[in-house]
């Protein structure tokens, strides 16, 4: 067996160039679908290190892919960085003040995602440099943030021809991703009536407001009689005009709809449907719908799992300065009530009593700076959010991980988040991601019965499954370019 670990030195060699890449990145905080710039500088990365670099990738325009290598096996390495709307936030400030008021913010980390992939890729290209057979693609996947970039690229044929696929996500632990996600459909609906004078003539007007507001209570109603896990989330995204003396002619609305198996999610999209119809009955207006994107659920893969959990263990956890001790404090500090439940979860999560005693002697640590005990009886169980790396799972196997890179109880889509993009425990989080993703994937390409194992695993999950892709015809978009 060869030394795996001194290709991740590459890492460690290019950490400057790495961390700097991130931290160009947080600068340009650019949502779905525009990430012109972060695509620019991370492909200018890949070209510098060598690799074959595939701008607007499986026809999505910030899409690229990075290759390196020749034949099989072929591994994939997951990236993003797009950030969201409104979250501008000052770096390295513990208290909420934007750069620039209603701006974006990378408030999901996904600067530090995508470079932390770049590393992984750019370390296994260092072993495949070597003489070693096989082929590593770095996926540079936009919009993950309410436009599902993976599921479009998936449509179009990505994926499909990897052995497996890895990842990882920033988060406030160190530990392998096994559970699922939530697949979801997100639908523009669109209402039109009859304008008319509120006052002087309002039998002649037909609101399309009023079927708006029908649909929403409507769609309350309905969450008494869907299953536990599923959601339902709207914005009101035109009201049709803001003289309350005019019967308003259109209204808008974009819904998310969610469950935790794909088909689930779709039989509940048909009820919402039936709301919207029945909202437009009522009303004697019309309805129409524009589907903006789906994504399906995350299919986990224990053995791709318990490489990634080894290989954690063997990098180890990243040493953390006294001041970086210190400023998670301070973080932490300012999170709402509540925060401390996701750590409660944990713990509730975990079957063996000596790893729950183990994570209650944690909980209150200044920075998670330990890695979450990887239980292979733990049944999967879906988490609350949603993920397009659901889509990439179905193409072939996949797994991700998360790495600490934000102060204990930080919650997601947060000022938090995004003042601490750039500080120690974010760059040093990435790097650990970046590495422990590398030599996961060097270990599995040294062990051809391991990656059989993780594929005859996805064939037994994928039986009698369906994947539904988003249908032909529709195009990622800017989310706020929609109308």
């Amino acid at each position: 067996m060869i030394d795996a670990k001194k290709y991740i030195e590459e890492i460690d060699k290019k950490q400057d160039k790495l961390t700097s890449l991130s931290d160009e990145i947080w600068g340009y905080a650019e949502t779905a679908f525009t990430e012109f710039q972060s695509v620019e500088a991370l492909q200018k990365f890949f070209e510098s290190e060598g690799f074959l670099v595939t701008p607007h990738a499986y026809g999505v325009e910030t899409a690229f892919t990075a290759e390196y290598g020749s034949g099989t096996p072929r591994v994939g390495v997951l990236g993003e960085f797009d950030a969201l709307s409104g979250l501008s936030q000052v770096s390295d400030l513990i208290e909420k003040k934007a750069v620039t008021e209603g701006a974006s913010g990378h408030g999901c980390g996904h600067n530090l995602l995508g470079v932390g992939s770049a590393a992984a890729a750019q370390a296994i290209k260092k072993y495949l440099e070597d003489g070693h057979a096989g082929t590593v693609v770095y996926y540079g996947c936009p919009g993950e943030e309410g436009g599902s970039g993976k599921a479009f690229m998936a449509r179009n044929g990505a994926f499909k021809d990897l052995d497996f696929a890895l990842t990882w996500h920033p988060a406030t632990v160190n530990q392998v991703c096994k559970d699922s996600s939530l697949a979801n459909f997100q639908v523009l609906y669109e209402f039109k009536g009859i304008s008319a004078h509120a006052a002087g003539c309002p039998e002649m007007g037909r609101s399309a407001l009023d079927a708006l507001e029908i649909m929403n209570v409507g769609t309350n109603f309905l969450r008494e009689h869907m299953i536990d896990k599923a959601r339902v989330h709207y914005a009101i995204t035109d009201t049709g005009g803001y003289s309350p003396n005019v019967v308003q002619s259109e209204a808008k609305a974009i819904y998310l709809i969610r469950a935790p198996k794909v088909g689930q999610a779709a039989e509940l999209y048909k009820r919402v449907d039936k709301i919207a119809e029945g909202a437009a009955i009522m009303t004697e207006t019309t309805y129409s719908k524009q589907l903006i994107k789906s994504c399906a659920n995350l299919v986990s893969n224990r053995v791709l799992e318990q490489a990634l959990y080894e290989a954690m263990q063997e990098i180890g956890v990243p040493s953390y300065t006294e001041d970086a001790y210190e400023r998670a404090e301070k973080y932490t500090a300012t999170t709402p009530d509540g925060s401390g439940r996701v750590f409660d979860d944990l713990i509730d999560d975990h079957l063996i009593p000596e790893n729950v005693e183990y994570l209650r002697e944690k909980k209150h640590s200044r920075i998670n700076d330990f890695i979450v005990p990887y239980e292979t009886i733990h049944l999967v169980k879906c988490g609350g959010g949603s993920t397009d790396v659901g889509d990439a799972s179905w193409m072939c196997p996949t797994a991700q991980i998360n790495t600490a890179t934000w102060a204990p109880q930080t919650p997601g889509h947060s000022w938090q988040v995004v003042s601490q993009g750039k500080s120690e425990i974010a760059h040093k989080g990435m790097l650990y991601a970046g590495k422990s993703i590398a030599l996961a994937a060097i270990k599995m390409m040294e062990e051809p019965e391991r990656i059989a194992k993780a594929r005859k695993e996805y064939d037994e999950v994928m039986k009698d499954q369906e994947y539904i892709p988003i249908p032909e015809g529709i195009e990622p978009r800017p989310i706020s370019a929609i109308k």
